[in-house]
């Protein structure tokens, strides 16, 4: 993975009761459709299909319980599942006790688009964007006057009119745009993950099941089966690693 700076990988994991049994791994029936911008179902298929790989791959006996939305985190602290796997947010506030691991999955990251030839560092001194939190965030650390519009394609027609030297905004929303400009600009930065990823939360003890799963995503990321399954998903809308 490309977050992995520090991790500790390929751990002698003695036998435990929690990798001799059967490992629960509990979900939700749907994905709420108003906290995702890639299509939920595809989402929650991929989480699925996701989960089954690591299971089989770590040699771990697995199942699934569908429960309520709020019902997961009490669920894995009374330890009647051991896994949650449902699309949670590096930045969820969770429980104390409950861990997590490395991010398996990235939204679609921000591309920055000027004009070909331009540098992020040396060549722009304000940026164009639509309201966004991330964007927000970004901004704040930046050091570039920011002005935001309504539409990506205001966004982008503030560059190519000169009136901003860049635009940064999302990889599916700018692409398009930009092919569109049949090379008057282009991508100058891209892979910038501004949001954070999608994790597996674990009670903090396991720590031996942490790392099962763990070593199973980076695996993962250096065989390319985990971009092949993002791309079966999501194409465009999912980071590779």
């Amino acid at each position: 993975m490309k977050q992995f700076p520090g991790l500790t990988l390929a751990l002698a994991l003695t036998a435990s009761p929690v990798l001799a049994d059967t490992v629960t791994i509990g979900t939700v029936q749907t994905y709420d459709p108003d906290e995702f911008t890639v299509d939920p179902e595809a989402l929650q298929r991929f989480d699925r299909s996701l989960g089954d790989a690591l299971c089989e791959r770590a040699n771990l006996s697995c199942e699934w319980s569908v429960l309520a939305i709020d019902e997961l985190i009490p669920a894995l602290i009374a330890g009647e599942i051991d896994v949650v796997m449902a699309a949670l947010h590096a930045d969820a506030e969770l429980s104390e006790g409950v861990d997590t691991t490395v991010p398996y999955l990235y939204p679609d990251p921000f591309v920055i688009v000027a004009f070909p030839g331009t540098q992020t560092i040396t060549g722009m001194t304000s940026v164009s964007a639509v309201p966004d939190p991330a964007i927000a965030a970004w901004h704040a650390t930046s050091g570039y006057r920011i002005e935001y519009f309504p539409t990506p394609e205001e966004a982008l027609q503030a560059v190519v009119d000169g009136r901003v030297d860049s635009v940064i905004g999302e990889r599916s929303d700018l692409l398009p745009l930009v092919e569109a400009t049949g090379g008057l600009v282009t991508v100058i930065n891209e892979n910038d993950r501004l949001r954070g990823g999608v994790i597996m939360a674990l009670r903090d003890e396991d720590l031996d099941l942490r790392f099962a799963f763990e070593d199973q995503i980076y695996d993962m990321t250096l065989d390319g089966s985990l971009n092949a399954m993002t791309d079966e998903w999501f194409g465009i809308d999912a980071a590779d690693w």
